[in-house]
């Protein structure tokens, strides 16, 4: 854990080298909702690190949103940073695991965010419709929740609460299910931020004892006005009943913006 630690501290040192000005509002005070007829893509890399820095399940997840009207974003998302899990496995297995990821292909989803306010609070009100697995069974859910921001100067807080609710199967643990994601950022020179994700995840049927805490920490970079990198390394539950820190993950993401 302590060597995972580390891990994380140095490649937070490297990026944060550079000697610059920042603009506070470079990556932490984003929109939540994009202009209409601009576009957010990502791809995201996700391993689990538990045995070492190549482990299995392996997967490539994109993310794509586009702005509709001025205050509606809609978007198809793969990852798990997209319904804010630190997790490994989602959407194309490059190589695929038993449990996490047994087919090539295994979930997708539609997201959209409406706008309500803007400005140093911001928020907007969010639907994913979502398939989480195609097989061996069927298992679609729908979340509803809001979109939060709050940021001054070089710091910013955002959450993502959502409440989950399994649609078919959940016998086969399409549970329904409570997030409260939370993510804490802070950009100390112009264009890189540092970033804290955690919060508190549990589902319906077992609320009291199956609750978890995952963290992570992550960097992130803009390298061109259209194109941004980041890096993310945590576990996926280090504290509550059902925490297991020897679960990490990995996840490398290149962003492009139009």
């Amino acid at each position: 854990m302590l060597r995972f630690a580390a891990l994380v501290i140095a490649m937070i040192a490297t990026v944060g080298a550079r000697i610059a000005h920042a603009d506070p509002d470079d990556l932490i005070a984003k929109p939540l909702v994009l202009v209409p007829g601009h576009v957010d893509a990502f791809a995201t890399l996700e391993t689990d690190i538990s045995s070492g820095l190549h482990g299995e399940p392996l997967s490539l997840a994109p993310d794509v949103w586009v702005g509709v009207l001025p205050e509606l974003t809609v978007g198809v998302i793969h990852s798990d940073l997209s319904v804010d899990r630190i997790g490994a496995g989602a959407s194309f297995c490059i190589e695929t695991q038993r449990i996490i990821c047994p087919n090539a292909y295994h979930g997708t989803g539609l997201d959209a965010l409406y706008s309500i306010a803007t400005g140093s609070f911001s928020a907007a009100v969010r639907a994913r419709a979502l398939i989480r697995e195609f097989h061996p069974y069927f298992e679609p859910a729908a979340t509803l929740g809001a979109l939060l921001r709050w940021h001054r100067g070089r710091w910013s807080i955002t959450g993502d609460p959502f409440v989950q609710i399994g649609l078919d199967n959940n016998r086969y643990g399409n549970y329904s299910a409570i997030w409260v994601p939370v993510v804490f950022a802070m950009q100390p020179i112009e264009h890189v931020a540092i970033e804290l994700h955690t919060g508190w995840n549990g589902d319906f049927y077992e609320i009291y004892d199956g609750w978890y805490t995952p963290a992570a920490l992550g960097v992130r970079g803009a390298i061109t006005p259209h194109f941004e990198v980041g890096v993310l390394a945590g576990w996926l539950s280090i504290f509550g009943p059902q925490n297991d820190e020897k679960l990490r993950v990995l996840m490398f993401d290149v962003g492009w913006h139009e």
